[in-house]
């Protein structure tokens, strides 16, 4: 098991303060649309605004080939943040096994069997 800053392109991410704001199951998907934390040595990184402890950046954690979803503790409902967004709390943890993918977070509990994830950066 290992955890996600070894999957390509999380390597600049801090998920762990990341606010989750929405999440789309389909058939052969998932996606979580985040507000990302970067690490300094991310590409993206800008020096946090003012009053911000973080640089953030909007994207979308995509799943995609996914061929079992499993989802436990879902149905909490979000909280609304300062900005007057709902959020659905941080990633507390993605972790890579050798067929799945497990993230967990106020939103529950996902395993996931699919391609290894992708972000795509919004706006």
């Amino acid at each position: 098991m290992s955890d996600y800053w070894s999957i390509p392109g999380f390597e600049g991410l801090y998920l762990e303060d990341s606010w989750v704001l929405d999440i789309t199951a389909r058939p052969g998907g998932l996606e979580f649309v985040v507000d990302l934390v970067l690490r300094e040595s991310h590409p993206r990184y800008e020096a946090p605004k003012a009053g911000e402890q973080y640089c953030h950046r909007r994207g979308v954690l995509r799943f995609e080939g996914v061929s079992s979803l499993a989802w436990e503790g879902q149905g909490s409902v979000p909280a609304i943040d300062a900005t007057g967004e709902q959020d659905y709390g941080t990633v507390d943890a993605l972790r890579v096994t050798d067929d799945a993918y497990t993230v967990e977070g106020d939103f529950g509990r996902i395993v996931v069997a699919s391609a290894p994830p992708s972000v795509e950066f919004l706006g």
